[in-house]
C-alpha cells in the first residue's frame, strides 16, 4: 500500500473533523464512548500504586495505538477496494 498517495491524503482529510461530525451522531459510537468512560471511572476509583497505574496507562496506550493503526489500514484498504470496483464498473460499461 502506497503511504503518500492520493488515498493517504483522502484518509487524512476524512478522518479528522469530518469523522468527528459523523461520530457525534452515531449511536453505537456514543454508547461505546460512554462504556469506555465508565470503565475508566471504575479504574480511577481503584487504589493502584503509581507503578501499577503507569503499567495500565502503557497497556491502554499500546492498545489504542494498535486500534488506530489497524483502523487506518482498514480504511485505506476499503478505499482501494472502492476505487478498484469503480474502475471495473467503468470498464464493464465501456464494453456494453
Amino acid at each position: 500500500m502506497q503511504k503518500n498517495g492520493l488515498l493517504e491524503i483522502i484518509a487524512a482529510h476524512r478522518t479528522g473533523d469530518d469523522l468527528d461530525e459523523v461520530l457525534k451522531k452515531d449511536k453505537d459510537y456514543q454508547e461505546a464512548l460512554a462504556e469506555q468512560q465508565e470503565a475508566f471511572d471504575r479504574l480511577d476509583g481503584m487504589e493502584f500504586t503509581k507503578e501499577q497505574k503507569s503499567e495500565i496507562d502503557q497497556a491502554l496506550m499500546a492498545n489504542n495505538h494498535f486500534g488506530a493503526v489497524y483502523g487506518a489500514a482498514a480504511y485505506r484498504f476499503g478505499m482501494e477496494d472502492g476505487v478498484r470496483v469503480r474502475m471495473e464498473m467503468e470498464e464493464i460499461m465501456r464494453m456494453t
